[in-house]
């Protein structure tokens, strides 16, 4: 019988110098792709990979029985190099056979580790790819990453399922029963306690988030209890966790202010989630802000198959921030550019702005020079550049409304998208905006299932408890949903929000954007 190895981090497997030198004969029976290698930078990457709309030529078991070892490892290179995930299965499945214990042990961490680390949305793509392959031991990974990558909601019930239905998988020998073995030390929090700055300016929105996590309580089993403490004395917080741990509180939502999460960092163990970010906090933070726009857009982006795009941003610090760093990684791609324009943030000329973006002032320096030559008063209407795949307008949702009739007035037909900042602040109270028919943004998921929620900061909160009672499957890999804020991750100790595409509709209705 083999013994069951608990689950650890494991290096992928390295190719020999010699073995890499392989890969260039023309004999390999797998030649690799010739990628472009993308460019050194100390900025977090922002271009994800994009998932092949067409399937790899299926590997034949026959074909794998007739490979040599290193055949197979050079097979299984490149079929991970080039995201080829059923084929990089077989072939790492082929060389388990073989393997020692230790080293299968490896295997069926390589392939996990291959397979589960991408973006919400390309996993999403590998699970459908995987689970529709003709070959069981594939569509049994799919099953896998399903399980411990699918909803956090429900990953105890699907593990507890996909347990007793795999039990002919690689997988059952020594990573499932390793995270099983995680799995059976975990107990659910049964006291929570909220630490919020009740007084002050901060006061109203505590409230909001205390309202979003009793909403959210009453419509859980309510196995937990919730208790509520004044956090607004900094020099006072540390005693307050002591004493809140004491109580009997084996779980911590909170604190808010980032000077009061700083406070904590020496005596607070990891049973806490607070409510804002800081670097190097060792317990999660979940920030109402941690939604990663810039990301989201460049795979939206890219899916389009877009290279030129557009950016008019104000000149106030966090947008003109996030309109470089937008610019900064979508010129990271090869044939992919940007050009930016900048207007005052106090009082801004909006049509200036667009002016300057699409080359107005240009083709009336032609239309000057064309009437000084001539002699002759001629009829115009500016030629604008038409190259733009799409413009992104980085401000509000007012600003957006002046923008909007001036691309009617050029004749663009560039598409526009614009932030979160368009979303409505009360999603119980939406109103129609036809100005904004037409423009494309992210926003949160409660806009659309709002429940009796009435502000973003009770979502905020609504989410704030689902965290604190899902956190283990969370870190397990599974992700929340059905949040209010978006559909949520965890990564290096951070929730990420995974926002949704909205649009206004011909009549200024709002509507999920659905493609």
């Amino acid at each position: 019988m083999k013994n069951i190895i608990p689950l650890y981090p494991v290096k992928i497997l390295a190719l020999s110098s010699a073995l890499i030198a392989l890969l260039s004969l023309n004999g390999c029976s797998t030649p690799p792709k010739h990628t472009q290698k993308a460019p050194t930078s100390t900025e977090p990457s922002y271009a994800p990979e994009v998932l092949k709309t067409t399937p790899p030529p299926q590997i034949k078991a026959e074909d794998l029985i007739t490979l040599s070892e290193i055949e197979l490892e050079l097979q299984t290179a490149t079929a991970q190099q080039q995201g080829e995930w059923p084929n990089f299965i077989l072939l790492n499945q082929q060389l388990w056979q073989t393997a020692s214990e230790s080293e299968q042990a490896q295997i069926e961490q390589r392939i996990w580790d291959a397979i589960s680390q991408h973006p919400l949305e390309s996993i999403k793509s590998i699970i459908q790819i995987l689970k529709q392959h003709p070959n069981t031991s594939v569509q049994q990974w799919g099953e896998l990453l399903a399980t411990l990558k699918g909803p956090a909601e429900s990953l105890q019930t699907n593990l507890a399922k996909l347990s007793e239905s795999s039990h002919d998988a690689i997988y059952m020998h020594h990573l499932l029963p390793g995270i099983n073995m995680q799995n059976s030390l975990f107990t659910p929090p049964k006291h929570i306690a909220v630490l919020l700055p009740f007084e002050g300016k901060y006061e109203h929105v505590s409230n909001q988030i205390k309202s979003g996590i009793m909403k959210a309580f009453m419509a859980s089993n309510q196995q937990a209890q919730v208790t509520f403490h004044n956090s607004s004395d900094l020099d006072n917080l540390e005693n307050l966790y002591q004493q809140t741990k004491q109580a009997g509180a084996d779980f911590i939502i909170g604190p808010l202010r980032k000077e009061a999460i700083d406070r904590l960092i020496t005596v607070a163990d990891e049973e806490v989630l607070a409510l804002n970010r800081i670097e190097y906090a060792p317990f999660t933070q979940f920030s109402y802000k941690s939604a990663d726009e810039i990301s989201q857009l460049i795979r939206y982006f890219k899916a389009k198959n877009y290279q030129n795009i557009g950016i008019l941003s104000n000149d106030g610090t966090a947008d003109s921030k996030m309109a470089s760093a937008l610019k900064t990684a979508w010129e990271q791609e090869i044939n992919h550019r940007a050009i930016v324009s900048i207007y005052p943030d106090k009082k801004p000329k909006l049509r200036q702005a667009l002016s300057a973006l699409i080359n107005e002032g240009k083709s009336k320096e032609r239309y000057d020079t064309l009437r000084w030559a001539t002699g002759h008063k001629l009829k115009f209407f500016p030629r604008t550049r038409q190259d733009f795949d799409a413009i992104v307008i980085i401000d509000n949702a007012t600003r957006m409304a002046v923008f909007k009739p001036q691309f009617a007035f050029f004749n663009l037909k560039t598409p526009i998208y614009g932030t979160a900042q368009l979303s409505p602040k009360k999603p119980q109270y939406i109103k129609t905006n036809r100005d904004l028919a037409g423009v494309q943004f992210l926003t949160h998921s409660v806009v659309f299932q709002p429940e009796d929620l009435t502000s973003n900061f009770e979502a905020f909160g609504w989410d704030s408890f689902q965290v604190a009672t899902h956190l283990h499957n969370l870190k397990m890999g599974g992700y929340l949903a059905h949040g209010k804020t978006g559909e949520l991750t965890l990564k290096d100790q951070l929730i990420q929000q995974n926002l949704i595409w909205a649009t206004y509709d011909s009549k200024g209705k709002l509507i999920p954007l659905i493609e």
